[in-house]
């Protein structure tokens, strides 16, 4: 087992490792726990955010970015992100975000800020979102 890492370092850690960070689980395990509740617990003790929905913010935006890009298929961009296929990316970006992939390929860099502004507030991470961009 490695060591523990400090959980001042576990968002840099997400974002360092998100392609093959797919569940809280995983991040409990590149930070050195071997037990994910104990992690979370001690990860929203410090941030005031549940480490699930870090993770489902990064991983959106992730996603958006490499949607962005254009020079992958969704079914790249889904099985990069750990999802199945372009179904289930549909599905994900649909329900986070109220979009398709495509129209997130479309969108103006304004409206995908709304977008992300809409579902801060929708999983209530607005102030503790301050707290971990820092």
């Amino acid at each position: 087992m490695q060591s523990r890492q400090n959980i001042s370092e576990s968002v840099q850690q997400l974002k360092n490792n998100l392609k093959r960070t797919k569940s809280v689980k995983d991040w409990a395990g590149l930070m050195g726990y071997n037990c994910p509740d104990r992690f979370a617990r001690i990860f929203e003790s410090y941030y005031s955010i549940r480490p699930y929905s870090c993770l489902k913010y990064y991983r959106l935006r992730c996603i958006s970015n490499a949607l962005r890009k254009n020079n992958q298929s969704n079914f790249e961009v889904a099985r990069q992100h750990g999802l199945v296929d372009e179904i289930a990316l549909n599905k994900y970006i649909n329900y986070h975000l109220n979009c398709s992939p495509t129209e997130v390929k479309n969108m103006s860099d304004q409206q995908l800020r709304e977008k992300f502004e809409n579902l801060v507030v929708k999983i209530g991470i607005e102030n503790a979102l301050q707290i971990v961009n820092n």
